[in-house]
């Protein structure tokens, strides 16, 4: 009940067409490319998804990111507006509840997105490498170890959005973020395990560097702890108000 509760809040704000728009468009990036320039990728040697992944991930994830951001702000610009967060506080209503509930539609969200992408770069190995033996079960590990890394990000960003009453400085801390994070070496291991970092991380490379089980501990962790940080913080803030 609760999940459509948190739904139905989302259904005038342009959430979910917001993800949906997010996801075409980060799609659309290695689509417009092989269409253009496909021989420059024909012509290596290797998996074509991780080819592909490696010329474009970079620009997906951070629109991945960037949507997760105006999501997180949308969510809780609702709660804020009109003092309807005070309002549902004289309400037998637990925060910490809404906050984990609003997680979950995040997520799902998120996911919505990266199988969008994974389709479209799953159409784009087997139109434009006829060769390639396409494997669906790869592509859907690839799927789940970038939701995973992911998640820590989209977590986060709820918390700061919860904790800001204005939408725009909540707005304005992600971007500040995304854009800080992102000129860090990726190829450090303990920067790339930062929230706004970590999305930026392939499957592929993470193999590679037997990083695999790292990030997806580490992230799995963090997001983890962000809620219990958010859980607290409710409560502490509920004592002052």
């Amino acid at each position: 009940m609760s999940l459509f509760i948190e739904s139905r809040k989302l259904k005038r704000t342009g959430y979910l067409p917001a993800f949906l728009a997010g996801g075409l468009l980060a799609a659309a990036f290695p689509v417009v490319y092989m269409m253009v320039k496909a021989e420059e990728l024909t012509s290596l040697s290797g998996n074509p998804m991780d080819l592909l992944m490696s010329a474009h991930w970079q620009m997906m994830a951070m629109l991945n990111i960037l949507i997760s951001i105006c999501g997180a702000c949308m969510m809780y610009h609702t709660e804020y507006a009109d003092n309807a967060m005070q309002k549902m506080s004289m309400l037998p209503i637990r925060q910490g509840i809404m906050f984990f509930w609003k997680f979950i539609i995040a997520a799902l969200a998120l996911t919505a997105m990266v199988a969008i992408e994974m389709a479209v770069l799953a159409g784009c190995t087997k139109y434009w490498f006829p060769g390639y033996a396409f494997d669906s079960i790869d592509t859907l590990k690839i799927a789940g170890f970038q939701i995973v890394v992911t998640l820590p990000t989209v977590m986060l960003m709820l918390v700061i959005a919860s904790a800001c009453r204005n939408m725009w400085v909540s707005l304005g801390i992600g971007v500040i973020l995304v854009f800080t994070l992102s000129i860090f070496p990726q190829d450090n291991a303990v920067l790339s395990l930062f929230p706004f970092a970590s999305p930026y991380q392939m499957l592929a490379e993470a193999m590679e560097n037997s990083r695999t089980v790292l990030f997806l501990v580490v992230c799995g962790i963090e997001t983890v702890v962000f809620g219990i940080a958010e859980v607290i913080y409710l409560k502490v803030r509920r004592c002052f108000e």
